[in-house]
């Protein structure tokens, strides 16, 4: 993985399996140094690969590492070459990034993967590849406690697959400005008593 690649926390949060707030904390604690790079929503801090790889081996590591250890680790990784270092030196310790490195580009791989699950509409809105639904519309129904079962009852054309794209998608990319509503519309007139005129969006009952 090129080593110029930068990771926001949201994405950095998704290789790493950490919450969002973990990652910022990092940020704002060091040794890791973020800087600001441009997004699609404007200037964000981010964190470059030899960073996240860092982080994903201390917290494998936080047992065996003080913070003074934690210090000289991140330096001395950062002071090795930018290609094949296989072994970081520092005081009397010494870590092998193999097995480091290969975990977080399998999922850094993962991360890239979802950029070919969506297409995007002419505003720039990301949709469900192969449908016109929105995915942060989906996403909003899963934080507003719908099921994946129950969102597919309103959105039949998509899979669960989909709706894991959906949630992953926007954790790592969140939606700027207004949100979507967190349920349909029509579990809004369920919930109003407003069967009625929920048959009329349905359709005409089919005859028995």
């Amino acid at each position: 993985m090129p080593n110029m690649l930068e990771f926001t926390a949201a994405e950095a949060a998704f290789v790493l399996r950490e919450p969002i707030k973990a990652v910022r904390k990092a940020m704002d604690e060091g040794p890791v140094q973020a800087r600001l790079v441009t997004k699609a929503g404007g200037p964000v801090r981010a964190i470059a690969w030899r960073d996240l790889v860092y982080l994903h081996a201390v917290r494998t590591l936080r047992e065996e590492l003080t913070p003074k250890g934690r210090t000289e680790f991140y330096l001395a990784l950062k002071r090795s070459p930018a290609e094949g270092t296989r072994e970081v030196r520092f005081g009397r310790l010494s870590v092998t990034m193999d097995a480091f490195e290969a975990e977080v580009e399998a999922r850094a791989q993962e991360l890239s993967a979802l950029a070919d699950k969506v297409e995007f509409r002419a505003d720039g809105e990301p949709l469900l590849k192969g449908t016109a639904i929105e995915v942060h519309r989906i996403a909003a129904l899963l934080a507003g406690g719908l099921s994946a079962e129950e969102i597919r009852d309103d959105y039949p054309s998509v899979t669960p697959a989909m709706v894991d794209t959906a949630k992953a998608y926007a954790d790592v990319h969140p939606k700027p400005g207004r949100p979507y509503p967190r349920t349909t519309v029509k579990r809004a007139l369920r919930g109003a008593g407003l069967e009625a005129l929920d048959e009329v969006l349905d359709g005409p009952a089919s005859e028995p």
